[in-house]
């Protein structure tokens, strides 16, 4: 098939952007869709790891301006066990990043336009061929349109259209995140808050100051849905009782998923990036830097790969960030109170 492109990325969230840019640095024709117009409301915490700092200088070649951060931009993180408040505190040395999630992914496909990358907007993708090459087809503004390239990366979410076409079979559990953006009474909490207690979840909950708001969260599997808002409310309870904030009128309240289990990291020679390739840590639920991390490397495997496939190149490439993924699965997995108990003690002795 004739390609009008060296590489197509479909999804222009963190590792989208991150993928599009380094090609299009290197001088790769590259098409970013993304499927959702300017400033596209993400549900997500909105927290960086301060690592994240210098890889996104890395990735995009500039700093995170002022209109990407939240109002409380610079967080410590708090854990707290099931024992309670009593045998919680800060992680010492910790320092998070709180980013305002539309701005942030509008800014990193900025830089990726900047970069070289062409990017459209409110391009929705609905079918993939593969024939020699990858053909896309979508839709933007009413227009059907069809875009071809010889590389394809998938950085299209945990729904990802890339991963369910290209690999119909292959599995891909979730766990489903509740949050709520709350009112408070008196001082907004100046902490990212994870509290460990099977009572209030079998994972984690979570509160973090957000635009004047306190956004709260709690995770759940898709077996046990039904007590995803009731476990938001539990948590509510709890935030009140721990005298962590006095919350008052409950101003948005959404649902999203998660990758919680299989890696797919590629898919009929496609390169599936981020959330799309399972890339999420089922500890604390950050992806954002995972994605960044692997939509760097797969262009980076696409350049040096040259005219041969990018897979083995690639899976060499993250095989580091999806053994690590897998290992925290399987620990979330064992854990109960006793042992959420024991891993909070152990991060609050650390030096």
């Amino acid at each position: 098939m004739p390609r009008e492109w060296d590489l197509i990325v479909v999804g222009g969230g963190p590792g989208g952007a991150a993928a599009a840019a380094v090609a299009a640095v290197a001088g790769l024709e590259t098409l970013l869709l993304e499927r959702g117009g300017t400033l596209r409301h993400k549900p997500c915490g909105g927290i960086l790891p301060e690592i994240t700092e210098e890889l996104i200088e890395e990735v995009f070649g500039a700093t995170l301006p002022p209109e990407v951060l939240a109002e409380q931009w610079e967080l410590r993180l708090r854990y707290t066990p099931p024992s309670g408040e009593a045998n919680g505190g800060r992680v010492r040395e910790s320092r998070l990043l709180n980013v305002k999630r539309d701005h942030f992914d509008q800014w990193l496909r900025d830089r990726a336009a900047l970069a070289g990358a062409t990017v459209r907007q409110n391009a929705r993708v609905s079918d993939i061929d593969v024939d020699g090459g990858f053909s896309v087809s979508y839709s933007q503004r009413g227009e059907e349109r069809r875009a071809t390239a010889a590389r394809l990366v998938g950085a299209d979410g945990v729904h990802s259209l890339v991963r369910r076409r290209l690999a119909p079979d292959a599995v891909a559990t979730k766990m489903l995140v509740g949050q709520r953006l709350v009112q408070v009474v008196g001082e907004l909490p100046a902490d990212f808050h994870c509290v460990f207690a099977g009572v209030l979840s079998p994972f984690y909950a979570y509160s973090v100051p957000k635009g004047g708001l306190l956004k709260i969260g709690s995770g759940m599997t898709e077996e046990e849905r039904t007590d995803l808002m009731p476990s938001l409310d539990r948590f509510s309870k709890w935030l009140e009782q721990n005298d962590v904030a006095d919350l008052g009128k409950v101003v948005q309240q959404e649902g999203w998923a998660i990758p919680f289990g299989e890696q797919q990291l590629d898919a009929a020679g496609a390169l599936l990036v981020g959330d799309a390739a399972g890339l999420c840590n089922p500890l604390s639920g950050e992806g954002i830097r995972l994605a960044i991390e692997s939509g760097q490397l797969a262009a980076e495997s696409i350049i040096e790969a040259g005219a041969r496939s990018p897979v083995p190149d690639y899976r060499d490439g993250v095989a580091g960030i999806a053994q690590m993924v897998a290992a925290l699965h399987r620990v979330v997995l064992t854990t109960d109170d006793d042992a959420r108990e024991q891993f909070v003690a152990a991060e609050l002795a650390r030096p």
